[in-house]
This record gives structure tokens, sequence and C-alpha cells, in this order.
């Protein structure tokens, strides 16, 4: 016989002879580059962690003390502060599973708090699981696709939407006779590339770089090199749980309006937008945009 499913070793782990890949858990502790061994990734994992720590710190604040017209509840509902949650939420489950599978491989020989806090940080049991591997893989890509998602949809459309809102300054009305003179050729200089980020102040600059730029770098580099994840079997589930997931924050963004009167994205906006229909479209687009950013990550 080629494999015996009923043979398990400890911990839900295949036994021995059984002809099976490894869980999904592991491979998140695991680089797949002989010069990245254990101890270095624990390291590479903490400083990432502390990293984006540190960026929410300063993210919150930021957005709490900006003057707005809004509510400050209006951060929960912003698209790109649940991505830089959820990539956090990834390197803290992923750090303390690194951690302790490698310094703490038997933590049901530990008593006391320590030995509950250890194993509070600790790989699940019963890895093999197939559903627990899938809810696992499942939050792995939600929060890698979101997190390239969210740096597209600024700097591709909301970036160039902002652009075109302060594009030109309003002319003088024409004079009444219907002649115009013309007053020399004094042209306004055309704008440094990207001084829309940082012509407001480095430290507006700083938040819009950690939240599209920094956290997809720090989300590129774990898939490069920080893990052994493979391509998920249920591919097709994957897709649907994405385009699931766009759609139940397109339902949060929505309360989110109903409770702070703001607009996660301008396009959700009718008077933006010019029409109903047109806000169908941009959602539409948004749901099916999770699933395009995933399959071009595995072309």
């Amino acid at each position: 016989m080629d494999s015996a499913p009923l043979l398990q070793g400890a911990n839900g782990l295949p036994g021995p002879g059984v002809m099976q890949d490894h869980p999904a858990f592991l491979r998140a502790c695991h680089s797949p580059w002989r010069f990245i061994p254990q101890n270095v990734l624990v390291i590479l994992r903490g400083l990432a962690l502390a990293a984006l720590l540190a960026m929410g710190i300063v993210i919150l604040d930021y957005e709490i003390n900006e003057p707005s017209d809004f509510s400050d509840w209006r951060i929960v509902f912003d698209f790109a502060n649940i991505s830089f949650f959820f990539a956090f939420l990834y390197q803290l489950v992923a750090f303390s599973w690194t951690f302790t599978h490698l310094y703490y491989p038997h933590s049901h020989h530990i008593d006391g708090f320590e030995g509950m806090l250890i194993r509070a940080m600790s790989l699940p049991r019963h890895m093999s699981s197939l559903r627990k591997q899938f809810y696992f893989t499942m939050f792995y890509t939600a929060t890698v696709v979101f997190s390239f998602a969210n740096s597209v949809i600024y700097f591709f459309i909301t970036r160039q939407h902002d652009d075109d809102d302060a594009a030109g300054e309003p002319q003088p009305p024409t004079p009444p006779n219907g002649t115009t003179i013309w007053a020399g050729a004094a042209r306004a200089a055309p704008e440094a590339p990207l001084s829309d980020i940082f012509d407001e102040g480095s430290l507006r600059a700083f938040v819009i770089l950690a939240l599209y730029v920094i956290a997809p770098i720090i989300m590129v580099i774990e898939i490069l090199w920080l893990n052994s994840i493979r391509r998920p079997y249920a591919i097709g589930l994957h897709l649907l749980g994405l385009m699931v997931n766009a759609a139940i924050y397109l339902g949060w963004a929505a309360f989110g309006h109903l409770v702070t009167n703001w607009y996660a994205f301008f396009w959700l906006d009718k008077s933006e937008v010019g029409s109903d229909e047109a806000v169908t479209l941009y959602s539409i687009g948004f749901v099916f945009l999770a699933p395009i950013s995933k399959l071009g990550r595995h072309s």
C-alpha cells in the first residue's frame, strides 16, 4: 500500500512510512533557503514583527490626531488599516510558532503561567487536519492578496483620482465683451514626482509609505524567503474565499458609512462617480481584483 491514512503520529502528524506533505503550519516556520536557518529565521521574523508594530503605533497616532470632519471610528473601516492589521497579525502568529517550534518543541512539559503562554504561542494540535490547514492558508492568502491589492488601489486608482481633483486652478471668468487679454506666458512649474506624498510633511509621507509600500514589501519578503508554504491544492476554494472576503469588506465599508458618514473609497460615493451603476461596477472590480492578484502571484 502506498499510504495508510489511519496511521498517525503524535500531535496529528503523519506516522512513519506515510507519504504526506508537511502541514502548512510547519511550512510557515521554515524558510526554503538553506542560508536562513531556524535561529536566523526567528530573528528576521522578530524584526518584521517589531517594524510592523512600531509603524502601526505611528499610523494609529497620526490618524487619531489628524484633523477630520468624520469620527475616529472611520479608522477601523479603512481598507489600508485592515490590510496592515492582517499583515501584523500574520507576522505575530508566524513569529510565535517559529519561536516556540525552535526553542520549546515540548511545551506540554512546562508548568505554570510560562507553560500556558508557550502553549498559546505554539503550533496548533492535530496539524494534519485539512480543515485547519485550509483556514490557515486562507488567512495567509487573504493577508498577502489584500496587502498587494491595497497598494495597487492606492497608486493606480485613488492617487490618480486625487491628482485629477487637484490638477488645475480655476480660471478667471471671460470678460463680458467676450475678449481676452494675453497677460504673458507665465506657466506653473510642473510638480515633482511623488510631491503629493512628500510635500505635506514627513509624518504623513511615512504613514503613506508604511501602509502602501513597506507593509507589502514585508509580505513579498515573507513569500520569497521566510516560509515554504506551497500553493494550495484547493485553489478554487481559495479564489472563491478571496472573493467572499472582498465582498465582506464591502459590506463592512457600507456599514462604516452608515456609522461615520465616511466613504472608505471615493468610488463608493455616488456623487464622486456619477451613478449607482458606476459604484456597482467599481465594487465588482474590487471583488475580482482579489483572485486576479492571487493568480498573478502564482503565474
